[in-house]
């Protein structure tokens, strides 16, 4: 199968965006971070479940949730979502409005996916300097029955693994849970919380008892215990390891012998020398 570049490596969050986004999480060892919460509507929880749906339609299809999440979390089509599903965009009924006017977000998940890889498989073989909006215009019209080889090459039968299925719902639901409790971005979701993190974290989440609720019940307390472990520990520990890297690469170069080559002439200091 033809992999994409992951965009998650390819554009970084600045460390404004990551200062904005450990003073909007919780923090109960630090009185000064900012406490953000609110109580989450129907409207919220079926945004989370919608999202939740795209991803196990996503594993169905045949895409493992370790390509599939950044790809989506770091896309102009998670940008769509973000727009649409956030709290400070809503306007009540023209909100619902909003949403039937894309279809595909309330009838295909699988039309989402296919979407997707398509934009995807565009722009990265495009060229640079090229108009990305252009080529997928061009693409439109000229290749719209060509499918991309992330297509072309899936399983003919469905995912049928239910532990599978269980986690990518679980995880689209969680990520969407996310945006919406600090009406971030789901790029800067996904910079926080990469796949590996999260999948972890789901198969610690089953062997406890929070693992027999229902995730409408539990996902804010989740989402709560997720934001507490980023702020009290893995940012601390990321700071160390860097701090410990920047104090080895000075001592490397402090113990570097300084190799300085100066070219005394012949004859006393100051005295003038006498070619003739």
């Amino acid at each position: 199968m033809y992999i994409s570049k992951n965009p998650a490596k390819s554009r970084p969050l600045s460390a404004n965006v990551k200062r904005l986004m450990r003073l909007s999480r919780a923090s109960p060892a630090n009185e000064k971070v900012m406490k953000l919460g609110r109580e989450f509507s129907i409207r919220d929880l079926a945004y989370c479940s919608k999202q939740g749906v795209l991803f196990m339609e996503a594993a169905s299809m045949g895409f493992s949730m370790e390509d599939f999440a950044p790809l989506f979390m770091t896309s102009q089509v998670a940008g769509i979502f973000d727009v649409y599903f956030s709290t400070s965009n809503s306007e009540g009924e023209n909100d619902l409005f909003n949403l039937l006017r894309i279809p595909m977000l309330l009838q295909s998940p699988e039309s989402v996916v296919e979407a997707l890889y398509w934009i995807d498989d565009i722009i990265d073989r495009a060229e640079d300097g090229q108009n990305k909006s252009l080529l997928i215009s061009r693409a439109y019209e000229e290749e719209r029955l060509k499918l991309p080889p992330a297509l072309a090459e899936l399983p003919e039968e469905p995912n049928r693994n239910v532990d599978e299925l269980a986690y990518a719902y679980w995880l689209g639901y969680i990520y969407r849970c996310e945006c919406l409790m600090h009406e971030e971005s789901s790029r800067m979701v996904y910079g926080a919380f990469d796949e590996a993190f999260m999948k972890a974290a789901y198969r610690q989440l089953l062997a406890s008892p929070a693992g027999e609720m229902d995730l409408s019940d539990c996902a804010t307390d989740i989402c709560e215990e997720l934001d507490r472990f980023l702020v009290e520990t893995l940012w601390p520990e990321k700071q160390k390891r860097q701090k410990k890297q920047q104090e080895r690469e000075m001592e490397r170069l402090c113990s570097k012998p300084t190799k300085l080559s100066i070219e005394i002439p012949a004859g006393q200091p100051g005295e003038r020398r006498n070619d003739g």
